[in-house]
């Protein structure tokens, strides 16, 4: 090989090891940033089973007042 050739080849190689430096950095930023959504994805999900937990009590016990508020009556017949 030529003295030209083998500088080429040095010069790919450090812009190839440039490049994959910069994607094992990104790489490392994208995996950061999905352990966040993550934590983040688990933290809503309970904010909202906690929610809905709240609205079942509140229904269970909306039930419960109507129920007792309304005897039960039976329907009269009207005969003309």
């Amino acid at each position: 090989m030529t003295e030209n050739l083998l500088q080429k080849l040095e010069e790919r190689m450090m812009q190839l090891l440039t490049e994959l430096e910069d994607a094992r950095r990104e790489l490392q930023c994208l995996n950061h940033e999905n352990s966040f959504l993550k934590i983040e994805r688990e933290t809503h999900s309970k904010k909202l089973a906690d929610l809905l937990s709240l609205l079942d009590t509140i229904g269970s016990a909306d039930n419960l007042i109507a129920g007792a508020a309304m005897p039960t009556m039976k329907p009269v017949l009207v005969q003309g």
